[in-house]
This record gives structure tokens, sequence and C-alpha cells, in this order.
């Protein structure tokens, strides 16, 4: 019997959701004949300690001498590139999760910095994509060599039980973590504008954000939206999948170019999607099909508008995102791709 390829799977975003929750789901997929994943977590470690963080890595892989390394996100890319290949590794991976260069709440300098150091450690190893447009952001930074893609999974498992809707009235909604990314000013404004142009719509933001959701709240208080728009604060996976699975239409509002999982869970669940006109969005989303991409506040108005006075186009749109999601966008075909690059 051939021995085990031991993995480790280096994080930066070891909390709720993201890239950890991917991660997770793909460790748990991974035959256990073949593989014996572990996974370390350096989103807490801060910048003046990232070199403490490098040493403590280049240690654990030389001791454990795992046959992969597979980094997930910027901090661990920079980190765990370099390190395990000091340490003799044989195969390296890194999937950015969306490059940290086209944020756009960060400064120019800011961005220029991110590229120069993605560019600097991307000739270790081998770039894994998890999207169309993440591969193509990826090839002019992987120093000639191949970019592999490994589509991100939907995880949403539909509730039993979704919670029962108030009769007559239309709820749009975001999902994930309240993040500067995010946009929560576009939001309460958007909140703002349907309500005020259709009563029966209500709005929901599913998730939390620490002093982004206390700034979010202070805005519809001052709008006095707060009878009309819901901030649940943090909810466990569980009771998150019933309140978007109670949604009529989910509203994905991004400054952030990385693939959407609130955005592939919604369409699991059958619901129409509105998003920014992203790269990443794009991938998801069938502009007129699943859903509709916004260039703008107006825009992203206008779509919502549409899907509030149209019940059938609704329910259309989310039958197809719900195929879409199944065919495209499966757990069993990740870990087939991942279980694949592993062992070539």
């Amino acid at each position: 019997m051939s021995e085990k390829t031991k993995v480790i799977e280096v994080v930066d975003r070891g909390g709720q959701g993201g890239a950890a929750s991917q991660v997770a789901a793909v460790r748990s997929g991974l035959d256990p004949a073949r593989f014996e994943a572990g996974m370390v977590d350096v989103s807490e470690i801060s910048p003046a300690k990232n070199w403490a963080a490098f040493k403590k890595l280049l240690k654990i892989f030389r001791e454990e001498r795992p046959g992969v390394v597979h980094a997930h996100g910027f901090k661990a890319g920079l980190l765990a590139r370099p390190a395990a290949k000091i340490a003799g590794v044989p195969k390296i991976f890194y999937s950015p999760r969306g490059y940290e260069f086209l944020r756009q709440d960060l400064s120019a300098a800011a961005k220029i910095l991110r590229f120069v150091a993605e560019w600097s450690v991307s000739w270790i190893g081998t770039l894994v994509a998890e999207s169309p447009s993440e591969a193509a952001l990826a090839r002019p930074l992987s120093w000639g060599k191949p970019v592999r893609l490994a589509p991100r999974a939907c995880l949403m498992e539909p509730p039993q039980a979704p919670l029962p809707q108030k009769e007559g009235l239309i709820f749009f909604g975001a999902c994930g973590r309240v993040t500067a990314a995010r946009d929560p000013d576009a939001f309460a404004h958007l909140c703002q504008r349907l309500t005020d142009a259709r009563y029966p719509i209500r709005c929901v933001w599913i998730g939390a954000g620490a002093e982004e959701e206390a700034r979010l709240r202070r805005d519809l208080e001052n709008m006095n939206l707060l009878r009309k728009v819901e901030l649940t604060g943090w909810l466990d996976p569980r009771e998150t999948a019933k309140r978007l699975a109670g949604l009529d239409v989910l509203v994905h509002g991004t400054k952030h170019n990385a693939l959407p999982g609130a955005v592939l869970e919604a369409m699991a669940l059958g619901l129409p999607v509105v998003a920014s006109d992203l790269p990443a969005c794009r991938d998801a989303v069938v502009p007129g099909e699943t859903g509709f991409l916004a260039k703008d506040d107006i825009e992203l108005l206008e779509c919502c508008l549409k899907l509030a006075d149209d019940p059938a186009l609704r329910r259309k749109m989310g039958e197809a995102g719900r195929a879409r999601a199944q065919k495209e966008f499966s757990l069993g075909s990740l870990i087939q791709k991942i279980e694949t690059l592993y062992s070539a």
C-alpha cells in the first residue's frame, strides 16, 4: 500500500466563512486513503511579527516534511511559499482568493506594494485560481508557468425549514461580513431608495462586522431606516442558511474582486442575484439569466426595482441560478481537481 501524501494548508483568514470554510471542506473531502491533511492559520499574526511567523512555518515544514503545501490568501502566500521552498517541500501551491492589489479601498501606493509583493514570490510553486477571471489575472504573475483552475465550491446546504416570510413583503438582502470592501454605505443608500420607492420592500444584512457593522447601524438609525432594515449580527451557519433562504433577492455590492461565496450560496438556494459588475462576479452571475450585474449605484437600484416588480422573473432567474450552482460550483468537482493537483 502506497504511503499517504501529507498536506499542509496555510490560511490567513481563519475565522468564520471565506477561504477557511473552503479549505476545511476540501480537507474533509480528500481521500483519507491517499492524503493526510492539516492546517496552519496565520491570520492573527501582525505585520511586525511576520518574521516570527515565517520561522514558525519553516520549522513546521522541516519537522512535518509534507509532500504538499498549499497557501490561501495574500499573507499566507507571502510567508508559506518561500518557507516551503527553503524546507524542500516537493509541491507548493498558492490560491490568491482575491488579489489584494485589486481592492478599491486601498491607496494606489498600497496596491502597487501588494502587486510587487505578489510578483516577487510567484515564481515559487503553482498558482491555483478559484475563478476564470482570477486565472487571467494570475497568468502575468506566474513567471511563465501554467495557472491551474479549481473553481470555488458552493457549500450551502438548503435548510429544512426556511423562515416564513410576511405575506406581501419583498426581502432584499446582503450576506457576509460587514466590511469596507462590501461597501456598507452603498447598501444603506440602496435600502433608503428601495424602501422609499416600493412600500412592500424590506432589507436585511445577514452577518456581523465589528466597527463597520456599528457604523452601518448608526447610519441606518440616522436615516430612520431601522424599522425597514435589519442587521442580524453574527449567526451560526444553519441560521444563516435559513435567513438567506428567506430572501427574495440577494444584493452583493463589493469593491473586492474575489469570487463571492454568498452569491454562489444564494444561487444554490434559488435566489436571483444583483451584484457589482466586477470580473469575479461575472464568473458567477449570468446577466439576464441568473440575475443582473450593476456598474454603479443607479444601475443597482434599477435592477433591484425590476426584480421587485416581477415575481415571475425572480422565480425564473432563481431556478437558472440553482441549476448553474449545481453544475459549475459543486464541492465534489473541486475536491476532484485538488486531488489531481496534489497527486500529479
